[in-house]
């Protein structure tokens, strides 16, 4: 993660980019990458697990039903049967979510 650090901070350096973009649409294209919807992963690990993953990967908080504390972490995510944490809320203040990322929610417990 380091090394990434680095990179990014020279190429956000330079006044024009070697390949002519500029740094924005760097992490435009970074952000549309952690949101893009994986539905293999949603069969796999089922709709609640995989929308804690995206939302905390761009960093969104999760609680699950029957639990105070946020998660914030996606390296403490809870582990268990699949169908034991859903979502009761949502924060995503200053996180990187993307409209093309809400169909993560689409089959997940998460009530409007």
């Amino acid at each position: 993660m380091m090394l990434f650090g680095k990179i990014s901070q020279q190429l956000c350096g330079f006044k024009k980019l070697p390949w002519s973009c500029d740094c924005r649409n760097f992490w435009g294209w970074l952000n549309a990458v952690f949101n893009k919807v994986d539905h293999e992963r949603i069969k796999d690990v089922g709709p609640d697990r995989a929308a804690s993953e995206w939302l905390l990967r761009c960093g969104a908080m999760v609680r699950y039903h029957g639990q105070e504390k946020w998660q914030k972490d996606y390296n403490h995510l809870p582990t268990g049967p699949l169908d034991k944490y859903k979502i009761q809320a949502i924060d995503a203040t200053d996180s990187c979510i993307m409209r093309i990322g809400f169909d993560h929610l689409e089959t997940s417990s998460i009530c409007c």
